[in-house]
């Protein structure tokens, strides 16, 4: 709801009492689901992350958990949890929970255990490292003043400075407490595992390529492993960037892109192939489709599943305009919508499907989709301000533009707004709840947004702004506000700002280079500069190229246009910048580099850098980061938004 007797104001801190809920799956007797919730930690700048069960049956909603480190888990044949409870020097240690009292010790592992997945009886699939022995751990130590990088990409966000380590996929027999070793993956073969068959004698894997000097490729390698025989098969070979593989009936079925249509942000289809590496596309070729949840919130965390398969069938996420819808393909490729909107993460069971939605005024919600029943409610307790929504044309193509209204909201009132700009590009903002939008609402903002041309949902067309960066999506933007100008006058032209990360950063620091019609600006995680980027981002060395149009070795000049650091010069919006030290996407030297050229022009401007913080700031950053980050912000536009009304 939106509006309710004695309901407070949404508020930045209101972050640390929501419940994120993740990772849903179901007990083999279709009776139980399990869930990760995951609650932030302020005193100890942290994240606390417990297992919950819903009883499908006894409509029973509880904790299993409470050491606030849930991390993997499986049902058993009898539908009992098994989940990882410790892991030491020597062993990690599974827990089961059973139908009544305190889960007990199950089994122990003397290896670092990364997946667990049940297969039958009392077998299952591990992956699992070896344990570092106290030796190698003091090693490791005493080498850690240097990084020796011989590969490219040598860093990647969220996960820091890259060091391949050997795993390999092991049968655990609880019966037999024993372990049997199927396949080693060895660091150097940059292999991973994908699926394994109903009969449990094959696996697929990806194998990731690189090039003799060791720059990876974009395309990887679909491999199919016997494990009787021990033969390892190369099915398809670096034609394809998948999504995944799995096995149905006495074929595979995977999604990927070849790149051709669209560069490396290109739209997936569904072909299936069979033992032999023999391939044919299944899917319509007008079934045009951004796979995954791509629609951005602040309000989610925890992983979420996009692909799986029941009875034949491969179900898989969609983005579709502004819907996160959940689908299913077999190999005849007939598709079937399942659900159509709000599908944040699902589970299989026999006659219905359980998933996670959010909606305008709810975190993740458990629902049942047979019914359309809400299994486990996760309402906003705050005041939660109405999203309206009007279409617009803009290069020749129609959008949606959103538009959030303030608390106690007066027609006859102008207001200080703010438009916001989203990541990518190829992501998309919806009317789901959206944490940030709503503490500006509360506090007497207007919120603007759009999906401009980049965005995902619509196609490969729609997304393809490759060497159109700052033009296509800057007009739509541009249209859009003025559009917005003009239905709601409400708005006080005088009184704007542009906000964003990552690609909103770029944007965000490309239009205060272009237009001196925002008052104020912040810029977070952003692209300033293409030239740099392509020697410093995790993913810049083909990411920048195939995004810009351009190589800078042979068109420098188109690169440098492209950069918003080149139209710094121009200037005049007060702009903070926010950046983390730790971010590899958009590493801190972009944002400095913007930083510096604004404070040579003689323009207010501020940064925040965060540390041990990465990408993902605003998102999935410690709490501490969170708070103080949208305090900054709001205080910035506070300031030069709202101190006339405060001289009034």
């Amino acid at each position: 709801m939106y509006k309710g007797e004695n309901m407070k104001d949404t508020e930045i801190k209101d972050i640390l009492d929501y419940e994120f809920l993740s990772s849903l799956d179901i007990s083999k007797d279709n009776k139980k689901l399990v869930y990760k919730k995951t609650k932030a930690n302020y005193k100890e700048n942290k994240y606390d992350t417990n297992f919950w069960i819903y009883d499908l049956t006894s409509k029973e909603n509880f904790q299993v958990t409470d050491d606030n480190k849930a991390s993997i888990s499986c049902f058993n044949q009898n539908s009992n949890l098994v989940y990882k409870k410790e892991s030491n020097d020597d062993e990690d240690i599974f827990f089961i929970k059973k139908d009544s009292g305190v889960g007990q010790k199950y089994f122990s592992i003397k290896k670092d255990v990364s997946m667990l997945r049940h297969l039958r009886d009392d077998l299952y699939l591990i992956k699992a490292k070896d344990k570092k022995s106290k030796e190698a751990k003091e090693e490791e130590k005493e080498n850690s003043y240097f990084k020796e990088i011989n590969e490219l990409p040598f860093y990647l966000n969220g996960a820091g400075f890259i060091k391949y380590e050997d795993s390999a996929l092991y049968f655990y027999d609880k019966a037999k407490d024993k372990v049997e070793l199927i396949l080693n993956l060895d660091a150097k073969d940059r292999l991973s595992f994908v699926d394994i068959n109903d009969n449990f004698d094959k696996l697929l894997l990806f194998k990731a390529n690189y090039s003799p000097n060791s720059v990876m490729e974009l395309r990887e390698d679909l491999l199919l492993y016997d494990i009787e025989s021990k033969k390892l098969s190369k099915l398809i070979e670096k034609e394809f960037s998948f999504y995944t593989s799995r096995f149905i009936e006495d074929k595979i079925i995977f999604v990927g892109t070849n790149m051709k249509k669209g560069g490396v942000n290109e739209d997936s289809f569904i072909y299936s192939c069979d033992y032999e590496g023999s391939y044919k596309k299944i899917s319509p070729d007008d079934f045009d489709m951004a796979f995954g949840n791509s629609i951005g919130t602040d309000a989610r965390f925890g992983s979420t599943k996009t692909f799986a398969v029941k009875d034949n069938r491969l179900y898989f996420l969609v983005t579709e305009y502004e819907k996160s819808k959940l689908y299913s393909i077999n190999l005849a490729g007939e598709i079937r919508e399942e659900i159509s909107s709000e599908v944040e993460d699902f589970a299989l069971g026999t006659n219905d499907i359980y998933y996670f939605s959010i909606s305008s005024n709810s975190l993740c919600e458990l629902k049942e989709k047979s019914t359309g029943d809400i299994l486990v409610e996760n309402k906003i307790a705050t005041w939660v301000c109405p999203i309206e929504s009007f279409d617009f044309t803009s290069n020749g193509d129609k959008l949606g533009g959103y538009v959030i209204l303030p608390k106690d909201f007066d027609e006859n009132k102008k207001y200080p707004t703010i438009l916001s700009v989203h990541g990518g590009p190829k992501t998309e903002f919806s009317d789901i709840f959206h944490h940030e939008h709503q503490v500006f609402a509360n506090a007497g903002y207007i919120i603007i947004y759009t999906n401009p041309h980049g965005s995902s949902g619509r196609g490969v067309k729609f997304s393809d702004i490759r060497g159109k960066y700052g033009e296509v999506d800057f007009y739509d933007l541009m249209n859009f506000a003025d559009l917005a100008l003009e239905k709601y006058p409400q708005i006080d032209k005088d009184r704007m700002a542009i906000y964003g990360g990552s690609y909103g950063g770029f944007m965000t620091n490309w239009a205060i280079g272009h237009t001196d019609r925002f008052k104020a600006a912040c810029s977070q995680r952003s692209i300033s500069n293409w030239l740099s980027f392509y020697g410093v981002s995790d993913i810049g060395y083909y990411f920048a190229p195939d995004q810009t149009g351009a190589n800078m070795w042979d068109n420098l000049e188109k690169v440098w246009e492209k950069s918003p650091l080149k139209h710094a010069k121009n200037v005049k919006t007060p702009t903070l910048f926010i950046h983390s030290d730790e971010d590899y996407r958009c590493p801190l030297e972009q944002g400095i580099q913007m930083y510096e050229r604004i404070k040579e022009n003689g323009v207010d401007t501020k940064m925040y850098i965060f540390h041990g913080e990465n990408h993902e700031l605003s998102r999935s950053g410690r709490p501490k980061g969170r708070i103080k980050r949208l305090t900054e912000i709001k205080a910035w536009f506070d300031k030069y938004l709202k101190d006339e009304d405060k001289k009034a």
